[in-house]
């Protein structure tokens, strides 16, 4: 039995005022299989925009097999027009081919070779809990770099776009140098802030359609799309001096740091098998850093690496 006020004795009150108005819900699309995973983009009402692999596509889609124009997105307040403009691979929504449809929320529109996209109708504080969900699945804390398990996706991809089309690709392992005698000498803290300095110079020393990743504790790792051996040696040379010309201050010490680039680039591949390829692709890359270490470090070995099959 609930127990009366005595006399006197304040009691508290709560008014519930109206409920708050519905938040307005805006269009985006959220990218949740493919090459450019985790991604987000907010669609204009509308205002048509082209879907496409081509630089001046408005959402652009960085996938094998995605045409340049590959087609249009016009967003409604309560829904969106899909289009396909003529695709060489087609456009899909729920597993149908379609070339023209209407889309509701929450559903999956297939491009390309690997991505999925969704399109949602959600609010602000929606999309933003839906972009932390996407990007803490694929990145990795201490950087905010790609994860190892991301990255080991995307790279079966790549390398089975080069076993399908021929277009090369590089993969280039970078090793900071001496770090452990950083942690010795100056504490775990400042080796987390060189690891967090060297990885934002290294995004700006790749290109923008690479693949940056964190995939080991001393080790970052690069997947450059159509990228030839010498293309390979040159992006290498540009990861090492980026980090060589840097300077860490931290807690009034001034640190120079290096790095060690393995690369190893491949121009053909006979055949892809999913589990098996992409080891042996890391041991061509690890092997050339073996080689860039043994060297003396804080330097670049790149070497071609195709992939065939072995023989006998």
């Amino acid at each position: 039995m609930a127990r009366e006020p005595e006399s006197g004795e304040s009691t508290d009150t709560w008014a519930l005022g109206p409920a708050p108005a519905p938040a307005p819900q805006r269009p985006y699309l959220l990218v949740i299989a493919g090459p450019q995973a985790g991604e987000m983009h907010l669609l204009e009402r509308g205002r048509e925009q082209v879907l496409g692999r081509g630089a001046g596509s408005e959402i652009q889609v960085r996938d094998v097999g995605v045409s340049r124009r590959h087609a249009t997105l016009f967003a409604a307040a309560d829904g969106a027009r899909l289009r396909d403009l003529g695709s060489q691979n087609g456009t899909w929504v729920d597993g149908v081919r379609v070339s023209d449809c209407r889309l509701q929320d929450g559903q999956r529109i297939q491009l390309g070779m690997h991505t999925t996209l969704k399109f949602c109708l959600s609010d602000d504080l929606e999309i933003a809990y839906q972009r932390r969900l996407a990007e803490g699945s694929h990145h990795e804390p201490l950087t905010g770099l790609y994860n190892p398990r991301h990255f080991g996706e995307r790279l079966g991809a790549e390398l089975a776009a080069v076993q399908r089309h021929g277009r090369p690709l590089a993969l280039l392992l970078a090793r900071v140098d001496r770090l452990g005698e950083v942690a010795e000498a100056h504490g775990q803290d400042t080796a987390d802030e060189a690891l967090k300095m060297i990885a934002h110079v290294l995004q700006g020393a790749v290109r923008r359609e690479d693949v940056l990743a964190r995939v080991a504790s001393e080790t970052f790792a690069v997947l450059g799309r159509e990228t030839p051996l010498a293309g390979a040696r040159a992006l290498g040379e540009r990861m090492r001096k980026a980090v060589e010309r840097a300077r860490l201050t931290y807690r009034e010490r001034e640190l120079a740091l290096t790095v060690t680039v393995g690369a190893a680039a491949f121009a053909s591949l006979a055949a892809f098998e999913p589990g098996r390829t992409e080891p042996r692709a890391r041991e061509a890359a690890e092997a050339a850093l073996v080689q860039a270490r043994e060297a003396g470090g804080n330097c670049v070995v790149a070497v071609p690496a195709p992939l065939d099959p072995p023989t006998g």
